[in-house]
């Protein structure tokens, strides 16, 4: 078996700096929350969540609105290693910065795996007596059809099965009840790597067969809505725009320490803030920089601080001109403010992002990114475009990102500087990942990034032009060669990692998306709260989380 060593990845210095004191904002005058008051000091969390999710197919949505309830609602055949956070006493961190890939990955629905054939053939021991939420029982059939599933809607999991080197859903083979043998094309390290991410989650099967129709037969419209999971929470009630409601999964073999998690949909992050402080919410989700500046030097709560992989960024549309003009793109890329927007909107609570690799992630090299504001650099290049005196575009952003506002007037004020009229565009969460995921607008200002540390993951995933991520349709033939030469079976983890070093510096040159800054992920409580985690995908693994005494 060839073995894979993962290069440490440069890692920024904890980008949440001091901030001036502020003071936290009172406790509100009537309840936002139904039920009135202050929460309940039982084994029932309640968190004030910006939305409520638009849908629970992980195949078919993406977004951090929806990111706690895939990985939580779900399980999977194998999990990222979590270890103690060095800097968040009573909080775990992933173990990415391992020095082999195969210590940051463990068993999880599969007890173990053997790997044959040269590393072509991986052979997975499933558990036994594993319960459904429904009370099926876990099965090899459980796996292949979740593959099968993958293949049929060619969603977001596709990629993971072409980075995987699956070819097709007949290589996911049940050999019994509880063995399931999966052959790969070409060896390679994201097989274990793509399993532990939050989409490959598995299915029980036979609750969402029994909901599929003729027209509909993997019963995508029934699973909008509801759940078929093994997760270690079961879905009580989805109440689109009000609330969502998780009672935990007893039976499961790793049962949370939480009876029940409620989250209550709250838009404003002033509000949410308000919920928290108040003690009508134990947590709350995606405060705005302002807010967490409060909860900081607040009493009875508590600011969580993880480094995350996010990246603030915005892709542009090359099918919008003229955004399919890699001198334009570069001129935006020059006109954006970046110090100004750590300053002046993340308050403290990001660093500079560099090019399409977080520095999670092995091969990250901030030399690589040749942009700094320079508006007259962005003056010179659209002139040599033929956009001397400018042209309109429109950037939109997503309702219930607190961020994505002022971001965007930022940007607006940038360009206006250089010539350009940006058109911002709010989109409630409701219609904003459609328009994301189909390309519908010239720009969106998006927060996310790749939840692997693998190089070739984390740039096929956006800029690989047949992935089913690359959402805006950037397609670069010269990146797609040099990402299939860098990704190849036969490299060792390091040169693996220098390889794809040449292909983020082919794709800052191109520059299809904005890379503005690394916000890092936080989440503020209560301070009697403790466990509160970060799992890649942005999201919490709530089955940790509980109360203290």
């Amino acid at each position: 078996m060839q073995s894979w060593p993962i290069a440490t990845p440069v890692t920024r210095k904890s980008f949440l700096q001091s901030a001036a004191a502020a003071v936290v904002a009172a406790p509100l005058a009537g309840s936002l929350l139904s039920g009135c008051g202050r929460a309940a000091r039982s084994n029932h969390l309640v968190v004030a969540a910006a939305t409520t999710p638009p849908s629970l197919d992980w195949e078919l949505v993406f977004g951090r609105e929806v990111y706690d309830h895939v990985f939580n609602l779900n399980d999977r055949l194998t999990r990222w290693q979590q270890i103690p956070a060095p800097d968040e006493d009573g909080g775990f961190d992933l173990a990415w910065q391992a020095s082999n890939f195969a210590e940051i990955t463990e068993p999880r629905m599969a007890e173990g795996w053997e790997v044959t054939n040269g590393g072509k053939t991986y052979t997975f021991s499933l558990r036994k007596g594993w319960p459904s939420h429904a009370g099926n029982e876990f099965t090899a059939a459980d796996v292949k059809w979740t593959f099968e599933r993958s293949f049929a809607l060619d969603g977001i999991t596709s990629f993971y099965n072409s980075i995987s080197r699956i070819e097709r859903p007949e290589d996911v083979k049940a050999l019994d009840q509880h063995t399931v043998r999966i052959e790969l094309a070409e060896p390679g390290p994201d097989l274990l790597l793509t399993l532990s991410t939050f989409w490959r989650a598995i299915v029980d099967s036979e609750l969402a067969k029994s909901h599929a129709t003729s027209a509909d037969p993997w019963a995508k419209r029934w699973l909008k809505r509801h759940e078929a999971g093994f997760g270690p929470f079961k879905l009580e009630e989805l109440s689109p725009g009000s609330q969502v409601v998780w009672l935990a999964h007893k039976e499961h073999p790793f049962p949370p320490a939480l009876d029940q998690i409620t989250f209550k949909e709250v838009p404003a992050s002033s509000d949410r803030l308000a919920a928290l402080t108040s003690g009508e919410a134990h947590a709350a989700q995606f405060l705005s920089p302002t807010d967490m500046q409060r909860v900081q030097n607040g009493d009875g709560v508590r600011l969580w601080n993880f480094q995350g992989y996010v990246i603030a960024q915005c892709p542009m549309n090359p099918s919008y001109p003229p955004l399919d003009d890699v001198r334009v793109r570069q001129a935006l890329s020059y006109a954006t403010p970046y110090r100004q927007i750590l300053d002046q909107v993340f308050r403290g609570f990001a660093g500079p992002a560099a090019g399409p690799l977080s520095d999670h992630a092995a091969g990250f090299d901030p030399s690589l990114h040749p942009y700094t504001y320079d508006p007259v650099r962005a003056r010179g290049l659209l002139r040599e475009a033929g956009h001397a005196k400018g042209f309109t575009t429109t950037l939109a952003y997503n309702t219930a990102d607190p961020l994505g506002a002022p971001v965007s007037a930022q940007l607006r004020s940038a360009f206006e500087d250089v010539g350009v009229a940006l058109e911002v565009e709010p989109l409630p969460p409701s219609t904003y990942p459609q328009a994301l995921f189909t390309g519908q607008r010239p720009m969106f200002f998006y927060e996310g990034g790749s939840d692997s540390p693998d190089p070739a993951y984390a740039l096929g995933l956006f800029y690989q032009s047949k992935s089913s991520n690359n959402w805006v349709g950037y397609a670069s033939a010269k990146v797609d060669a040099c990402l299939a030469d860098a990704g190849r079976a036969q490299l060792a983890w390091d040169q693996r990692v220098e390889q794809h070093k040449r292909c983020a510096e082919l794709i800052a040159n191109d520059a299809p998306w904005l890379w503005i800054a690394q916000p890092g992920f936080q989440v503020s409580t209560r301070s009697d709260v403790t466990g509160i985690n970060w799992y890649a995908g942005e999201g919490v693994d709530w089955s940790r989380v509980s109360f203290t005494s």
